[in-house]
């Protein structure tokens, strides 16, 4: 077990309606509103021609504004995402946007390691965390969520729209509100196709009768590893895809509608990697001081991989 003693989304500079923008959306108007009125997206975050490096060092900036302890030391800053800002030029935005917003002067104490991934897409935190469950070495990791969704490739595909969201979560193994009861991982290769997986071929179909039955068994892996049952889950913190496909995902695991935190689908689209932080986020502000409950996070991302995390929020201490 470890835990997440602070969780922050931050504000993008404007936000977009689906159905009065859609042009910056890359977005016909008969498409915006299907997006609106069927798939349940209302607004997205939107940044305009900001450079990469401002973009996440204004984001880190807003996690060091809003912790009123001491800076803790990271053994690493982590960029999870999805598109194509990867690699060792990745790498180099984290290092010049951490370094610029953390005062990193390469000292002793603040020599922590910038790196960035990629390589499961929208599950690509869920991998990472499932290192820091393994790796005892690490004792604090600052992980950054989010990507620009500045091409139609990014930000539109068949059933979702992806905003520019950011969210900073530090993974400790410092006692916090928030544990991390068990985190599994499913990869299908199979799908590794991803978004060029073509319809002509059977193999989008198979993807998409495989997408639930993949889902169910990384839940399955997942509450089996927390002894838990999926009668012990409270609330499903979902991967913002859309409503509908959430619809069909809680028939196939015998989950009441109910459970899902879907309103962030309405308010934030999908967000990458980030959906179960931001979700998160909201969860624990929302709850009652003293209160409890268990939530279940999923992603999934193409290529194809699959997660699914089990959080214990246990709310009494100040976590963000």
């Amino acid at each position: 077990m470890f835990y997440i003693s602070r969780n922050i989304t931050a504000d993008a500079p404007r936000v977009l309606n689906v159905m009065e923008d859609h042009d910056a959306l890359f977005l016909s108007a008969s498409s915006a509103k299907v997006f609106s009125q069927w798939y349940g997206f209302h607004e997205l975050p939107y940044y305009d021609n900001t450079p990469c490096t401002q973009y996440y060092q204004q984001a880190l900036q807003t996690f060091v504004d809003a912790d009123n302890s001491a800076p803790a030391h990271y053994d690493a800053v982590v960029h999870n995402h999805t598109g194509a800002l990867c690699g060792v030029f990745g790498e180099r935005v984290m290092l010049r946007s951490t370094r610029a917003a953390l005062g990193n002067n390469d000292t002793d104490e603040n020599n922590w390691l910038p790196f960035s991934s990629s390589a499961t897409k929208c599950a690509t935190p869920m991998q990472l965390m499932k290192y820091f469950e393994r790796n005892r070495t690490l004792n604090n990791v600052l992980l950054v969520t989010g990507d620009i969704a500045d091409n139609v490739d990014l930000r539109v595909n068949p059933v979702a729209l992806s905003s520019d969201t950011i969210n900073m979560v530090r993974l400790t193994r410092t006692p916090s509100d928030i544990s991390v009861l068990s985190v599994a991982t499913l990869f299908d290769g199979q799908f590794s196709g991803g978004i060029y997986l073509q319809s002509n071929d059977g193999m989008q179909q198979k993807y998409n009768e495989f997408y639930q039955i993949n889902v169910e068994k990384v839940v399955e892996r997942c509450l089996a590893d927390a002894n838990l049952t999926r009668d012990d889950i409270d609330v499903i913190l979902p991967h913002n895809v859309n409503v509908q496909t959430w619809k069909k995902l809680t028939t196939k695991l015998g989950i009441s509608m109910d459970k899902v935190y879907t309103k962030n689908i309405a308010r934030y689209g999908h967000c990458f990697g980030g959906d179960l932080f931001v979700n998160l986020n909201d969860v624990y502000n929302e709850l009652d001081s003293q209160a409890s409950v268990t939530c279940l996070a999923v992603a999934a991302g193409i290529g194809a991989s699959f997660g699914a995390t089990l959080f214990g929020i246990s709310k009494g201490k100040e976590t963000e």
